[in-house]
């Protein structure tokens, strides 16, 4: 997907969850066509923006 083509997608989830809707960790994955993984690094960047304290991800075991 193109950077233009995520923010598109972005903004239609942000949309949906503000009607209510609840979209799972894997289907907003797929629609951004990103990894897991990449979705709780981008999510520990933006907790350490919010907080104002650094978070990241030290290690990631298959849970399957």
């Amino acid at each position: 997907m193109t950077d233009d083509e995520i923010m598109a997608e972005g903004a239609k989830i942000a949309e949906e969850r503000a009607q209510g809707k609840i979209i799972s960790i894997d289907e907003l994955c797929a629609r951004l066509g990103i990894t897991l993984e990449t979705a709780l690094a981008l999510g520990a960047e933006e907790a350490s923006r919010i907080h104002g304290r650094p978070m990241k991800i030290v290690q990631i075991d298959s849970v399957n």
